[in-house]
């Protein structure tokens, strides 16, 4: 089973992102799903739309998102539906650095962010109405859009009273 969203897609390298309508699949026990309240815009997605970096077209970018739990993957511990998160860079979770607490380094940290395809089994949350296949989880996530499954693990819980506006002003002023 499938959801519509809308979000913003560069299909062509140094090209105007275009608004679509997507179908998100379904969540894997890993994931959360976040609707986004919040997203900002970092030079890191205008050099991949440009391609700098080789993400796979057509992409959904955007890796500073705030949002709300609004379901959880079996496995998922660590959020609940209704909680409101800010979403990080993703990061393997089983490398030595990523085991030492130093998930910047981590020694997959390319794919995780920059691949375009879940890790796990190489899918893709994303794809148009006629079934193309469109990169998802840039950065873990894919937060220029409506809805997003999101790896626990780029996962953060926010107090609720913070705004999710505030919190991406903060990320995008650090």
């Amino acid at each position: 089973m499938t959801t519509t969203i809308t979000a913003a897609v560069v299909r062509t390298h140094k090209q105007p992102f275009t608004i679509e309508t997507l179908q998100l699949d379904d969540i894997r026990p890993n994931e959360v799903r976040v609707r986004l309240v919040a997203t900002g815009v970092c030079h890191t997605d205008a050099i991949v739309r440009d391609g700098v970096y080789p993400t796979p077209l057509p992409a959904v970018l955007g890796h500073e998102g705030a949002g709300i739990v609004e379901q959880v993957g079996a496995a998922v511990r660590t959020v609940k539906p209704g909680d409101h998160v800010v979403m990080s860079a993703a990061y393997c979770t089983h490398c030595t650095y990523c085991r030492s607490g130093e998930m910047a380094y981590c020694e997959n940290l390319f794919a995780e962010d920059f691949g375009g395809c879940r890790t796990s089994d190489g899918t893709t949350a994303l794809s148009s109405a006629d079934g193309e296949a469109i990169s998802s989880h840039f950065f873990g996530q894919s937060a220029f859009a409506t809805q997003a499954n999101v790896v626990e693990s780029s996962i953060i819980v926010v107090p609720k009273d913070v705004p999710l506006d505030a919190v991406v002003f903060c990320l995008l002023t650090q």
